[in-house]
Formats: C-alpha cells, structure tokens, sequence
C-alpha cells in the first residue's frame, strides 16, 4: 500500500523459459490498471560460455541436422573486418566469442537462460563480402530468430 503520491521502486524478473513470445500482465492503482507487454530479444535470453575451439566444434558436431539454421549475406565492406564482426555480434547477442586459429571464420557460444540449452554461432566470411551464418541449437526457434536480428547488423552500414 502506498500513501497518496507516494512511489516505491521494485525490481521484477520474468523468466521468459526460453521464449521470445511476449510477457503480458496488468499493474494496477486504487483507481486504474495498466496493461504491459515485454518481449524479449533472443540476445536477453542468453549467457555467454567460454570455451575452446576444439569444444566448439565438439558441441557442433552434435548439433547438426535439424539442429542447424544456416543463411548467407552480402556484408557491407565496412563490417568486412574481423573486429566488426565481432562488434556486430556481440551487440546483438549477449554471446562469448570462441579463439579462432583462422582469421575469416567467427565463432560464438552461448547457453539459454532458462534450459541452459547451447547456442552456437559461426560467421565464415568469404570471398566478395559475402558472409555464410551457421546456428547450431536445440532451441531451433530461438535459432531462427537469431539468425533474423544478425542478418541486418552485418549487412547494414
């Protein structure tokens, strides 16, 4: 209860179990109700892991098949640059970049919030600016979403 022009400042956490659909509820006064709606974007539902390059592609590895989302762009030749890929990315995605021993090939890891469930991304970038996304996940809607929100950042200058 709060006194006539009183104010109080809570946090609230919404456990979105690995969803990007939209959290809705109502805070209400004596007088009126308010309706909210949050969604999320993928990049909040994960947390970055740190690992190797060899566990990287072990993790792959068992990812494959149905567990791939993949998508080719055309990069704009200013994120053409191995720390503007990494840049990109990392704005997006809250994601850990894994060491490459190959300068055209990024790779990042990540665990989702709730499940705990590994994300894996790889940017290879090839000849003329063209960049080849690969996703590897159980969560393969999160993946595909993902892979929508990365698209623009690396194509756009």
């Amino acid at each position: 209860m709060l006194e006539s022009e009183g104010s109080i400042t809570v946090s609230m956490g919404i456990d979105f179990c690995d969803s990007t659909q939209t959290a809705s509820f109502q805070l209400c006064t004596k007088d009126d109700c308010f309706n909210v709606n949050i969604q999320p974007s993928v990049g909040e539902l994960l947390l970055p892991v740190a690992m190797s390059e060899k566990d990287f592609k072990k993790e792959q590895g068992m990812l494959t098949g149905m567990n791939e989302t993949s998508a080719v762009i055309i990069a704009a030749p200013q994120n053409f640059t191995p720390s503007m890929v990494l840049q990109k990315v990392v704005n997006v995605a809250n994601i850990g970049a894994v060491p490459s021993c190959q300068d055209n090939i990024h790779r990042f890891a990540a665990k989702t919030v709730h499940s705990g469930s590994m994300m894996l991304v790889t940017v290879e970038m090839k000849e003329g600016s063209t960049a080849q996304f690969i996703i590897n996940t159980e969560k393969t809607v999160i993946g595909s979403v993902l892979l929508c929100e990365l698209k623009p950042f690396l194509s756009q200058g």
